[in-house]
Formats: structure tokens, sequence, C-alpha cells
């Protein structure tokens, strides 16, 4: 179970959500449900921090070079930037579908 997301997906995502971002269109409350509200926004900061583009050089002259949208470097994690990406955007698919149907 879960979603699927591929590259295609995760550069649609993180578009969307930084162009939310730079336009003010996404607030996070301060008032998190959580255990750790603090520390859930600490990480959740931290994530958006890291999450970029990593790149890897092909082993050999046969191989392909590689990129790939993670935040997943140095041991830390990135399920919190992903949660708010899925979120910004299947609401905004959702949005789009529902102009659509009107």
């Amino acid at each position: 179970m879960g979603v699927l997301t591929d590259n295609h997906t995760k550069h649609a995502m993180s578009t969307l959500l930084n162009t939310m971002l730079r336009e003010r269109r996404v607030h996070i409350a301060k008032n998190v449900a959580s255990r750790d509200p603090k520390g859930c926004l600490l990480r959740l900061r931290e994530q958006l921090e890291i999450y970029s583009y990593q790149f890897k050089q092909a082993v050999n002259t046969f191989g392909k070079d590689q990129i790939a949208l993670s935040g997943k470097v140095g041991g830390m994690k990135d399920d919190l930037c992903i949660c708010l990406q899925l979120g910004v955007y299947w609401t905004s698919a959702e949005i789009a579908g529902a102009e659509f149907r009107e």
C-alpha cells in the first residue's frame, strides 16, 4: 500500500510546492497535532532545507548518470517533506479536476 512517487511525480510535486511557498499560498500551522509539535516543525524545516536534486555519476562509460529528488542525505529522512508535497500535489489535482467537472 502507498503512493507511487516516481521522478516525474516528485518533480511536479516539488515544483508546485516551491511555487506555492514563494507565492505565500502555503502556510504551516503553529499548532501542530503531534506528541512533539516543536520537534515536528523543526524536522519539517530541516527536511525542506535538505530536499534537493541528488546526482550520481555512472559507474562506467556504458552506464547512465542518475538524478533524483531526495532528502535522504547523510542518514536524514524526507517523510514530512514528501507528505507536505503530496498534500499540495493531490489537492491541486483535485481542484483542477473539479473545474473540468463543472
